[in-house]
């Protein structure tokens, strides 16, 4: 016996039925039973319920509409759908549009119908467990993320809180783009990352105030291929990856590592170049005061098309515009202009 009391509804028009249906499966499970279709339909909408088994053919609406409803209204549900007659193109569609487990034809054999609930359950805790399991595992992911950002911003303390800004920016930037939200806030996140080759460069280099002289600037650079490389092969990390080794590329071919231009440079960097710019051009640094937002915005657009891409830099005034950029600003410690 599956160890957790699963909730079952039983929907059949059949008195009879509905007894026989409720005896068999309240020792083990909390049963609720009805005749009426649309009863069910009231039911699915007031409580959830594990496990719903319904009979097709009713007088006052069928078992695909009420099943149809249950998938609609309680998704992760099993349904089942009991049919007395031979009809496969309503059973199709119930398969379609109601995603049914099982069809389970009448008179059915007790025991097939209690292992049929009983593996079908199994499932279902089976499928909620691996959902845990995977919350579990990205939100250790995330620590991870969050750890080796502190770890980065310790080694450069002058960048203060510009992680977290370049996430925001970036995820909003992504969202103006068309991203979809879920992959924005993935490009947010794996932008907290896009520095994090900087753990290989000495604090002389990170924290000279003056301008760096060539050698020190190609040790610098290496920061791009460092941070691929910290952070491995990780399918998690594949946008971190793409935006730790791209985001100093240029759209016209003449930024580093590799010298990308255009579309090829991937779009979480193009992305993240922008946002990393423009969050340092509007910080205060040890050798710089912050800039006003507008002369920020007025200098990158000058560079569009050669440093940026141009559609990436429009956004970024249009986020402007709807002020999110200032309530980026103020949530982690710039003041506005």
């Amino acid at each position: 016996m599956l160890e957790k009391r699963y909730n079952i509804l039983c929907v059949d028009d059949e008195p009879d039925i509905v007894d026989t249906l409720r005896r068999a499966f309240r020792k083990d499970y909390e049963v609720v039973a009805t005749t009426s279709g649309l009863e069910g339909i009231e039911l699915i909408k007031t409580r959830p319920f594990d496990l719903i088994i319904c009979d097709q053919r009713m007088p006052d609406v069928t078992g695909d509409a009420v099943l149809k409803h249950a998938l609609e209204q309680q998704p992760d549900s099993i349904r089942i759908l009991l049919t007395g007659y031979s009809d496969m193109e309503s059973l199709v569609k119930c398969i379609n549009d109601s995603g049914i487990y099982k069809y389970i034809t009448k008179p059915w054999e007790p025991e097939m119908l209690r292992l049929t609930v009983v593996r079908a359950l199994e499932s279902l805790s089976l499928k909620r467990n691996l959902a845990i399991a995977s919350e579990s595992l990205k939100r250790g992911y995330l620590d991870v993320v969050t750890m080796l950002s502190v770890a980065c911003e310790g080694k450069d303390e002058a960048t203060g809180f510009h992680v977290r800004r370049v996430q925001h920016y970036t995820k909003e930037l992504a969202l103006e783009m068309g991203v979809a939200y879920e992959e924005a806030e993935h490009f947010g996140l794996m932008s907290i990352l896009h520095d994090i080759g900087k753990l290989y460069i000495p604090d002389t280099i990170l924290k000279n105030a003056t301008e760096l002289d060539n050698a020190e600037w190609g040790i610098m650079q290496r920061h791009s291929e460092y941070g691929v490389k910290i952070l491995g092969g990780n399918p998690f990390f594949a946008i971190a990856r793409e935006i730790a080794g791209a985001h100093h590329e240029k759209f016209d071919g003449s930024g580093y590592p590799k010298g990308l231009k255009g579309e090829d440079i991937p779009l979480s960097a193009r992305i993240v170049a922008v946002a990393d710019v423009f969050d340092a051009l509007t910080s205060r640094r040890p050798y710089k005061e912050p800039w006003f937002i507008e002369e920020a915005i007025s200098a990158m657009q000058s560079l569009a098309g050669t440093h940026f891409d141009p559609t990436v830099i429009s956004k970024l005034n249009v986020l402007m515009e709807k002020g999110i950029i200032q309530k980026i600003m103020q949530s982690y410690c710039v003041s506005t202009f």
